[in-house]
């Protein structure tokens, strides 16, 4: 498991800058660096919530996270060996606005 930490605080998965789902996907087949990936996990909070809206609600700092980003050196055949990765995107209102701060290309 990867250590996550997220500071997308107007993902509906986010609690404490954790995500609240038990696994993520990175995304970014052709990326070659950070700004080219993106949480496809991401789910806008609706307006006015201050909460989680998903079905998971406490904060998961450990959790499984799945990739497509074939020219990260932490991609073992579409998963992450990371012991830590950073998913940026304060203030994102679309999964491309979000990324993998982690990414290291090969």
């Amino acid at each position: 498991m990867t250590k996550l930490t997220c500071n997308v605080t107007s993902c509906a998965s986010n609690c404490d800058n954790c995500c609240c789902q038990p696994a993520i996907k990175v995304q970014g087949k052709g990326a070659c660096q950070c700004c080219e990936t993106e949480c496809q996990s991401f789910q806008k909070k609706g307006s006015g919530e201050v909460s989680n809206n998903t079905q998971f609600s406490h904060a998961n700092p450990e959790c499984e996270v799945k990739c497509t980003a074939n020219h990260c050196v932490f991609n073992d055949m579409g998963g992450c060996t990371a012991s830590h990765i950073s998913i940026m995107g304060n203030g994102a209102e679309k999964r491309s606005e979000t990324n993998c701060e982690s990414f290291r290309a090969r």
